[in-house]
């Protein structure tokens, strides 16, 4: 396995992006583009409304690919939730497109 991502159902019809991972060796070769392309076709055609993700401050790239679907920055926290000082990022998805 190279990579995953994982859908959580949330109340109000609402879906969060809540794991994305890629294996170093194969990033920057469209295959995060790929993952996405099918999330959003789910989201679609399982008719979900919105959806958000949580991210950090430390991966830009993410964040970009997150933007390029149309997520936007809604809510920044500061966390040491992971061990060190960051920024953690809230990117929500308000109109998904309907197929």
């Amino acid at each position: 396995m190279v990579g995953f991502l994982l859908l959580m159902h949330r109340e109000n019809n609402t879906a969060q992006l809540r794991y994305f991972y890629l294996d170093p060796e194969y990033r920057g070769i469209g295959l995060g583009r790929k993952l996405m392309n099918l999330y959003m076709a789910f989201l679609s055609e399982a008719g979900y409304s919105a959806s958000y993700l949580w991210t950090t401050h430390e991966l830009p790239a993410a964040a970009h690919l997150y933007m390029s679907y149309g997520f936007e920055l809604t809510e920044e926290k500061d966390s040491t939730a992971f061990g060190k000082p960051l920024k953690e990022q809230r990117y929500d998805l308000r109109r998904i497109s309907k197929r």
